[in-house]
């Protein structure tokens, strides 16, 4: 309107550029007095400035409005945000620290604070991404856990720690708070001048379940990932879920009994099934040659190019075990030197990182680091720390993983135990080893496929191409995506240790992925799924369409049938059993079109 007043006294007659949207109204003015376009002038700036100042005093009135706050805090948000690279905050986890120092599990401090139990405890960039949400929900609309119907929206626990941080403000600022006993810190006298409000705030369980009014209910202390990807002021959705939850599994011990089980065989047997230490080898007495161990047919890893890490999955399940052997043929079908531990690797503690039990994962990728240190031939002083004279550089310590968790966390979290090591995925070695030449797809497969990306395998670590490119170069074969892929993928439901757990809410995130995998007929969804459990729901998917009873995408309940609908109950059998429902049809074995050989299939990213 102001842009039509100037218009208006300085007499614009037709459609000129700065006025070209405008000029309407101009026209509309044509023929007032200067006077009266002056005084109009006036009244719609002031209305403007009067408008700027309610909205100002209602923001400043009102501290926990993200929807106007966010145009405030959004850049220094993102200025602090955790990775000053600029990427998203995915890969690994942030160390335990207590006061904001790293805890030493070996000597921890009588003091020490583990995890996150009441709203003090969240650090000063916890605080500013809470009140930075834009409340867009564009994590929510992302969410695996929300678009089958669980508790978990994050979102809403943004919101709700916001609140609950503002709420309970007055009470931390005249001094309140309790030990980790429960014993009030504050002194009467320094509490008399609280809101009762604040006061009654100040008793609620940070965690705790509707009935024990608390602020997050457990059930939404899980996570992908998928939200701080799509967040757009780099929210840390996931370091916060994570603080939260390590404080209920090391200090309340509250934990599903079926993770207790898989924990208990991580920290006695140095695997999830609590399987002999000598059955890491048995995969290699099923291929026609010789794979060199680390220790007895070679002394270090300095006479082959790669170590290949095959981790728990690869060396002990059975329908992983195919991957393993398929691409160490293709390995040694392309010349590659490379090597295996052995059996004396552990598990690389992915799974007991993300169910946040830190004193499990920490032995176990502190054994793993030393026996990767003795392996790559270097020696350790009296202190436990690599010596300079036999320290070999990052790209002289090459591993090679097919199971995204363990490229993970040997490439991202091992850093914070010293472990610093070139990782690459198998799909990038296979990628390079067609390029070169090295490997020849020789067998058409006439079909389309569609791919799973794996969480951390593409959302964490990026890596979205190579699959794709080994399929583009098999002849015959046409890779067509499903709706959600690359960084708008649909995670599985088994990372953050989920693999290992009931999924009694909702509909199982499996399902939805299978489901939506099948949508389109023409798929040929048997190529590369991310985990050997979703081989299983696409043969059992077929094996029901090919009896008529159809198939059809589950559908998101809505905020309101959540509330008042009953849940869905999945029932996953249980720890080492088989999953999927009854007995799955799996896909057929079909001719490898790189080798030709019929009993190996392409290299499945296993999850």
């Amino acid at each position: 309107m102001l842009h039509a007043l100037e218009g208006a006294q300085h007499h614009v007659d037709g459609y000129e550029a700065s006025f070209f949207i405008s000029y309407p109204v101009v026209s509309g003015l044509e023929g007032l007095d200067v006077s009266t376009l002056q005084n109009l002038t006036y009244f719609f700036a002031g209305l403007k400035i009067a408008t700027s100042f309610i909205w100002m005093i209602t923001v400043a009135l009102k501290t926990d409005m993200g929807v106007a706050w966010h145009r405030f805090l959004a850049f220094p948000n993102i200025w602090f945000k955790r990775n000053a690279k600029g990427e998203s905050s995915l890969g690994a986890l942030l160390p335990m620290t207590s006061g904001g120092e790293p805890i030493d599990f070996e000597d921890p401090d009588e003091d020490d604070v583990h995890g996150v139990s009441q709203l003090e405890h969240f650090s000063w960039m916890g605080l500013l991404d809470f009140s930075t949400c834009t409340e867009c929900g564009r994590c929510q609309s992302q969410c695996p856990a929300w678009n089958t119907g669980k508790p978990l929206s994050p979102k809403l626990l943004i919101m709700s720690l916001r609140d609950h941080a503002h709420a309970k403000a007055p009470y931390l600022l005249a001094g309140g708070g309790k030990s980790m006993e429960g014993e009030e810190k504050a002194s009467e006298e320094q509490l008399a001048s609280v809101p009762k409000a604040a006061l009654e705030e100040a008793e609620r369980p940070l965690i705790g379940t509707a009935e024990e009014n608390g602020v997050i209910d457990p059930d939404v202390l899980w996570s992908c990932g998928a939200c701080v990807e799509q967040c757009p002021v780099d929210i840390e959705h996931v370091d916060h879920i994570v603080d939260m939850r390590r404080y209920q599994v090391m200090i309340e011990s509250a934990f599903p009994s079926e993770a207790g089980t898989m924990l208990k065989n991580m920290e006695k047997k140095g695997n999830p099934w609590g399987l002999a230490k000598k059955q890491r080898l048995e995969w290699t007495k099923e291929v026609d040659f010789e794979i060199p161990v680390v220790g007895k047919d070679i002394e270090d890893l300095t006479e082959v190019e790669y170590l290949y890490w095959v981790g728990c999955a690869g060396a002990l399940e059975d329908r992983a075990k195919k991957t393993t052997k398929a691409f160490a043929e293709l390995l040694h079908i392309a010349g590659v030197k490379f090597a295996i531990m052995g059996g004396d690797e552990k598990c690389t503690g992915d799974s007991a990182s993300r169910l946040a039990d830190e004193p499990v994962f920490q032995q176990l990728g502190q054994e793993n680091v030393m026996a990767l240190i003795m392996a790559f031939g270097e020696e350790c002083d009296d202190d436990g720390k690599v010596t300079a004279e036999s320290k070999k550089p990052r790209t002289a310590k090459k591993i090679v993983a097919t199971c995204p968790h363990c490229l993970n966390t040997i490439g991202n979290e091992y850093l914070q135990l010293d472990g610093d090591y070139e990782v690459i995925h198998h799909t990038q070695l296979l990628q390079h080893l067609v390029d070169e030449g090295k490997l020849i797809p020789v067998t058409p497969v006439e079909g389309i496929i569609t791919y799973h990306d794996p969480c951390y395998l593409g959302r964490r670590n990026k890596i979205y191409t190579p699959p794709r490119e080994i399929t583009a170069n098999v002849p015959g074969l046409r890779n067509e995506e499903m709706h959600r892929h690359k960084e708008r993928g649909f995670c599985c439901g088994a990372g953050g240790a989920r693999m290992w757990m009931e999924e009694r809410i909702g509909k199982r995130i499996n399902n939805e992925r299978v489901d939506e995998a099948l949508s389109e007929p023409r798929h040929r969804v048997d190529g590369l799924p991310a985990l050997p459990d979703h081989a299983d729901r696409l043969g059992q998917r077929q094996e029901e369409r090919r009896q008529g009873q159809g198939v059809h995408p589950g559908r998101r309940r809505c905020p309101a049938d959540r509330r008042t609908g009953a849940p869905q109950r999945g029932v996953r059998p249980p720890l080492g059993g088989a999953r999927g429902g009854g007995q799955a049809q799996r896909p057929q074995a079909r001719p490898s079109p790189l080798t030709g050989d019929s009993a190996h299939e392409l290299p499945q990213p296993v999850e």
